[in-house]
């Protein structure tokens, strides 16, 4: 199966191709607030560097947020566009639970993903280790670094992995614990393909017509103002 992934939650976004479980060609890139004019041809580029057609992609992965409204909007958009025109499967996977999918392979190790909100709060969810397809223990939600902390607490007598962009809040939140600050910052496309693969193969894929973000929180410009 050849599968083309699109990740553009974050600052740093990334398309990827796999075929049969390997990574025919990827590319990362800062989209300069100019994703929407940008996408299309690095796509282009990636696939001609893969020896593809879109015609000829099998199924299409996107990831969903939380992250950039605008940036996650154009993905899943351009993902489903794609899906909807060469009638092909895809499927879309939150952003927080590729974060922790870099880790969530490790049996019995508990993995919690952060990515940035507005200031003083993240998007975050606990994962429990040994697992293909991450697998939540707690919600995906706004947290403060307070109420992160709480979430955690309970898994405090484990190493726990924290993976994604942790704001130094939160770090000082949780110094006193055994927590261990992993080095993947942003959702990766690659990884994003490895788990939409698996869902593949569970039988899941998305409706394109009904798959939307995955904000969390509504962007501040629908936000009423205050009297």
């Amino acid at each position: 199966m050849r599968l083309l992934a699109l990740e553009t939650t974050a600052d740093i976004c990334s398309v990827a191709t796999v075929q049969a479980g390997k990574t025919a060609a990827a590319l990362a890139f800062a989209h300069g607030m100019q994703l929407s004019t940008r996408l299309i041809p690095l796509i282009d580029h990636v696939l001609h560097t893969a020896g593809w057609s879109i015609s000829e992609v099998d199924a299409f992965a996107v990831g969903l947020g939380p992250g950039s409204f605008t940036g996650t909007r154009v993905g899943v958009m351009t993902a489903k566009t794609f899906a909807q025109v060469y009638a092909k499967p895809i499927v879309g996977v939150c952003s927080l639970d590729l974060l922790a999918a870099e880790y969530t392979f490790i049996p019995h190790q508990v993995v919690c993903a952060v990515i940035p909100a507005r200031k003083g709060e993240v998007y975050a969810c606990v994962y429990e280790g040994g697992f293909e397809v991450p697998q939540p223990l707690s919600e995906r939600a706004v947290y403060t670094p307070q109420a992160l902390h709480d979430i955690l607490l309970p898994f405090i007598g484990g190493d726990i992995v924290l993976v994604g962009s942790i704001p130094v809040d939160l770090q000082q939140a949780l110094a006193d614990y055994p927590v261990c600050l992993a080095p993947v910052q942003y959702p990766r496309a690659e990884t994003l393909a490895r788990v939409a693969c698996a869902l593949l193969q569970q039988g899941h894929q998305d409706n394109p017509l009904t798959l939307v973000p995955m904000y969390l929180k509504p962007p501040a410009i629908t936000m009423p103002k205050a009297v």
